[in-house]
Protein backbone atom coordinates (compact mmCIF):
# COMPACT_ATOMS: atom_id res chain seq x y z
CA UNK A 1 0.00 0.00 0.00
CA UNK A 2 1.17 3.63 -0.85
CA UNK A 3 2.72 5.52 1.86
CA UNK A 4 1.74 9.56 2.29
CA UNK A 5 4.69 10.25 0.37
CA UNK A 6 3.84 8.40 -2.36
CA UNK A 7 0.80 9.95 -3.13
CA UNK A 8 2.56 13.61 -2.90
CA UNK A 9 4.69 12.31 -5.71
CA UNK A 10 2.00 10.94 -7.71
CA UNK A 11 -0.01 13.97 -7.29
CA UNK A 12 2.39 16.51 -8.20
CA UNK A 13 4.04 14.96 -11.12
CA UNK A 14 0.49 15.55 -12.67
CA UNK A 15 1.23 18.70 -12.63
CA UNK A 16 5.03 18.47 -13.53
CA UNK A 17 5.67 20.35 -11.07
CA UNK A 18 8.19 17.20 -9.87
CA UNK A 19 9.88 15.15 -12.22
CA UNK A 20 10.27 11.29 -12.54
CA UNK A 21 13.38 10.54 -10.11
CA UNK A 22 13.57 13.71 -8.33
CA UNK A 23 12.96 13.87 -4.42
CA UNK A 24 10.80 16.74 -2.34
CA UNK A 25 12.36 18.66 -0.19
CA UNK A 26 11.85 18.43 3.80
CA UNK A 27 9.78 21.80 3.56
CA UNK A 28 8.18 20.86 0.28
CA UNK A 29 7.03 17.51 1.87
CA UNK A 30 5.96 19.17 4.88
CA UNK A 31 4.01 21.75 2.59
CA UNK A 32 1.97 18.70 0.91
CA UNK A 33 1.40 16.86 4.38
CA UNK A 34 -0.06 20.02 5.55
CA UNK A 35 -2.05 20.72 2.40
CA UNK A 36 -3.18 16.51 2.64
CA UNK A 37 -4.39 16.98 5.82
CA UNK A 38 -6.49 20.21 5.35
CA UNK A 39 -8.23 18.50 2.59
CA UNK A 40 -9.03 15.60 4.51
CA UNK A 41 -10.33 17.87 7.16
CA UNK A 42 -12.82 19.54 4.76
CA UNK A 43 -13.97 15.89 3.61
CA UNK A 44 -14.51 15.11 7.11
CA UNK A 45 -17.10 17.72 7.07
CA UNK A 46 -18.86 16.58 3.84
CA UNK A 47 -21.36 13.53 4.78
CA UNK A 48 -20.85 12.02 1.33
CA UNK A 49 -17.13 11.93 1.25
CA UNK A 50 -17.30 10.43 4.84
CA UNK A 51 -17.23 6.22 3.99
CA UNK A 52 -18.73 5.03 7.19
CA UNK A 53 -20.30 5.04 10.92
CA UNK A 54 -20.79 3.22 13.89
CA UNK A 55 -23.11 3.17 16.82
CA UNK A 56 -21.57 4.44 19.72
CA UNK A 57 -23.22 3.96 23.59
CA UNK A 58 -22.91 5.79 26.24
CA UNK A 59 -24.53 6.15 29.89
CA UNK A 60 -26.88 8.82 30.98
CA UNK A 61 -26.31 10.56 34.69
CA UNK A 62 -29.52 10.26 36.40
CA UNK A 63 -31.28 14.11 36.58
CA UNK A 64 -28.35 15.48 33.93
CA UNK A 65 -29.55 16.46 30.42
CA UNK A 66 -26.61 17.89 28.89
CA UNK A 67 -23.22 16.33 27.62
CA UNK A 68 -20.61 17.18 26.59
CA UNK A 69 -19.45 14.32 23.63
CA UNK A 70 -15.59 14.78 22.42
CA UNK A 71 -11.75 13.95 23.03
CA UNK A 72 -12.50 15.41 27.00
CA UNK A 73 -15.82 15.48 27.36
CA UNK A 74 -18.93 13.23 29.38
CA UNK A 75 -18.80 11.03 26.74
CA UNK A 76 -15.12 10.16 25.27
CA UNK A 77 -15.10 10.19 21.83
CA UNK A 78 -13.62 11.38 18.80
CA UNK A 79 -15.80 14.94 18.43
CA UNK A 80 -18.86 14.10 16.11
CA UNK A 81 -19.55 16.31 13.19
CA UNK A 82 -22.30 14.52 12.08
CA UNK A 83 -24.89 12.69 14.57
CA UNK A 84 -27.76 11.00 11.92
CA UNK A 85 -31.22 9.92 12.79
CA UNK A 86 -32.24 7.71 14.58
CA UNK A 87 -30.66 7.33 17.71
CA UNK A 88 -31.94 5.30 20.47
CA UNK A 89 -32.12 4.52 24.06
CA UNK A 90 -32.27 1.18 25.81
CA UNK A 91 -34.69 0.76 29.08
CA UNK A 92 -35.65 -2.76 30.18
CA UNK A 93 -33.79 -4.58 27.52
CA UNK A 94 -36.38 -2.68 24.80
CA UNK A 95 -34.56 -0.34 22.18
CA UNK A 96 -36.65 3.38 21.91
CA UNK A 97 -35.95 5.66 19.38
CA UNK A 98 -34.69 9.28 20.03
CA UNK A 99 -35.13 11.37 17.42
CA UNK A 100 -33.07 14.92 16.92
CA UNK A 101 -34.73 18.27 17.55
CA UNK A 102 -33.50 21.49 16.45
CA UNK A 103 -32.50 24.75 18.94
CA UNK A 104 -35.96 26.07 17.82
CA UNK A 105 -37.88 22.53 18.34
CA UNK A 106 -35.86 22.67 21.71
CA UNK A 107 -37.25 26.09 22.82
CA UNK A 108 -40.61 25.15 22.28
CA UNK A 109 -41.02 22.44 24.99
CA UNK A 110 -42.26 24.08 28.01
CA UNK A 111 -40.93 22.31 30.53
CA UNK A 112 -37.42 21.42 29.79
CA UNK A 113 -36.52 19.56 33.32
CA UNK A 114 -39.36 17.04 32.71
CA UNK A 115 -38.05 13.63 33.68
CA UNK A 116 -38.63 10.51 32.88
CA UNK A 117 -37.07 6.90 32.54
CA UNK A 118 -35.66 7.37 29.58
CA UNK A 119 -35.11 10.30 27.12
CA UNK A 120 -36.44 10.13 23.33
CA UNK A 121 -35.35 13.39 22.01
CA UNK A 122 -32.29 15.09 21.48
CA UNK A 123 -29.90 18.22 20.35
CA UNK A 124 -26.96 18.07 19.57
CA UNK A 125 -24.33 21.60 19.37
CA UNK A 126 -21.49 21.32 16.99
CA UNK A 127 -19.10 23.65 19.81
CA UNK A 128 -15.46 23.18 20.05
CA UNK A 129 -13.29 21.03 21.98
CA UNK A 130 -16.49 19.05 22.76
CA UNK A 131 -20.14 18.88 21.12
CA UNK A 132 -22.59 19.18 23.07
CA UNK A 133 -25.74 17.01 23.58
CA UNK A 134 -28.65 17.92 25.21
CA UNK A 135 -31.31 14.90 26.06
CA UNK A 136 -35.03 15.50 26.70
CA UNK A 137 -37.21 14.10 28.38
CA UNK A 138 -34.60 14.34 31.71
CA UNK A 139 -33.50 10.84 32.28
CA UNK A 140 -34.22 9.56 35.54
CA UNK A 141 -31.87 7.21 35.86
CA UNK A 142 -28.81 5.43 34.67
CA UNK A 143 -30.05 4.03 30.89
CA UNK A 144 -27.53 3.73 27.70
CA UNK A 145 -28.29 5.64 25.15
CA UNK A 146 -26.88 4.76 21.09
CA UNK A 147 -25.94 7.49 18.80
CA UNK A 148 -24.86 6.72 15.08
CA UNK A 149 -22.08 9.06 14.92
CA UNK A 150 -19.99 9.16 11.05
CA UNK A 151 -16.51 8.69 10.97
CA UNK A 152 -14.01 11.20 10.83
CA UNK A 153 -11.78 10.81 8.33
CA UNK A 154 -8.22 9.97 9.69
CA UNK A 155 -4.95 12.35 8.96
CA UNK A 156 -1.68 11.62 8.02
CA UNK A 157 0.14 11.68 10.81
CA UNK A 158 3.70 11.38 8.87
CA UNK A 159 5.40 10.92 5.12
CA UNK A 160 5.40 7.31 6.33
CA UNK A 161 1.87 6.86 7.05
CA UNK A 162 0.17 4.29 4.68
CA UNK A 163 -2.82 5.85 3.34
CA UNK A 164 -5.87 2.99 4.18
CA UNK A 165 -8.90 4.15 2.60
CA UNK A 166 -11.53 1.77 0.95
CA UNK A 167 -11.19 1.58 -2.44
CA UNK A 168 -11.64 4.63 -4.71
CA UNK A 169 -10.51 6.94 -2.16
CA UNK A 170 -6.72 6.70 -3.87
CA UNK A 171 -6.95 8.56 -6.98
CA UNK A 172 -9.76 10.94 -5.64
CA UNK A 173 -7.24 11.60 -2.89
CA UNK A 174 -4.07 12.15 -5.79
CA UNK A 175 -6.26 13.94 -8.20
CA UNK A 176 -7.09 16.31 -5.78
CA UNK A 177 -4.22 16.96 -3.99
CA UNK A 178 -3.07 17.97 -7.47
CA UNK A 179 -5.52 20.30 -8.00
CA UNK A 180 -4.30 21.84 -4.09
CA UNK A 181 -0.90 21.48 -4.61
CA UNK A 182 -0.27 22.89 -8.04
CA UNK A 183 -0.37 26.75 -7.12
CA UNK A 184 1.72 25.91 -3.69
CA UNK A 185 4.51 24.50 -6.46
CA UNK A 186 3.57 27.82 -8.95
CA UNK A 187 1.67 25.71 -11.38
CA UNK A 188 -1.66 27.13 -13.06
CA UNK A 189 -4.12 24.29 -12.67
CA UNK A 190 -6.29 26.03 -16.12
CA UNK A 191 -3.60 23.89 -18.03
CA UNK A 192 -4.71 20.54 -16.47
CA UNK A 193 -8.55 20.52 -17.42
CA UNK A 194 -7.50 16.37 -17.62
CA UNK A 195 -6.66 16.70 -14.17
CA UNK A 196 -9.62 18.59 -12.71
CA UNK A 197 -11.77 16.36 -14.33
CA UNK A 198 -10.13 13.29 -13.08
CA UNK A 199 -10.37 14.78 -9.99
CA UNK A 200 -13.89 15.62 -9.84
CA UNK A 201 -15.47 12.22 -11.40
CA UNK A 202 -13.09 9.96 -8.57
CA UNK A 203 -14.81 12.53 -5.52
CA UNK A 204 -17.88 12.17 -7.11
CA UNK A 205 -17.64 8.02 -7.23
CA UNK A 206 -16.59 7.78 -3.95
CA UNK A 207 -19.60 10.35 -2.89
CA UNK A 208 -22.27 7.82 -4.86
CA UNK A 209 -20.54 4.72 -3.01
CA UNK A 210 -21.29 6.27 0.53
CA UNK A 211 -24.87 7.38 -0.39
CA UNK A 212 -26.77 6.08 2.39
CA UNK A 213 -30.48 5.22 1.65
CA UNK A 214 -32.99 8.32 3.26
CA UNK A 215 -35.63 7.83 6.11
CA UNK A 216 -38.87 9.81 5.51
CA UNK A 217 -39.92 10.69 9.27
CA UNK A 218 -43.43 12.13 9.83
CA UNK A 219 -44.24 13.50 13.33
CA UNK A 220 -45.88 16.37 14.76
CA UNK A 221 -44.49 19.38 16.42
CA UNK A 222 -42.77 19.77 19.65
CA UNK A 223 -45.36 22.02 20.77
CA UNK A 224 -48.14 19.49 20.54
CA UNK A 225 -46.25 16.68 22.51
CA UNK A 226 -48.06 15.37 25.50
CA UNK A 227 -45.14 15.41 28.45
CA UNK A 228 -47.20 13.31 30.83
CA UNK A 229 -46.81 10.14 28.02
CA UNK A 230 -43.71 7.56 29.49
CA UNK A 231 -42.83 6.62 26.25
CA UNK A 232 -41.75 7.51 22.81
CA UNK A 233 -43.84 11.12 21.36
CA UNK A 234 -46.08 12.48 19.17
CA UNK A 235 -47.13 9.44 17.42
CA UNK A 236 -44.41 9.52 14.95
CA UNK A 237 -43.77 6.55 11.68
CA UNK A 238 -40.49 5.79 9.99
CA UNK A 239 -40.20 3.93 6.66
CA UNK A 240 -37.43 3.33 4.31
Amino acid sequence: MATALDLFKDALSLTNALGVGQELTADESQTCLRVANRMLDNWSTQSLTVYGQADQTFNTVAAQATYTIGPTGNWVTTRPIHINDPAYTTYQSVSFPMLSMTPLEYDLIYYKTQPNVYPYRYMYSNDMPNGTITLWPVPSGIVPVTFTIERVLTTLTNLNTVFAFPPGYEQAFVYNLAILLGPQFGVEMSNYPDTKEIAASSLGDIKRANAKQSLRVMRSGTEYSDPGRQGSPYGWMVWP
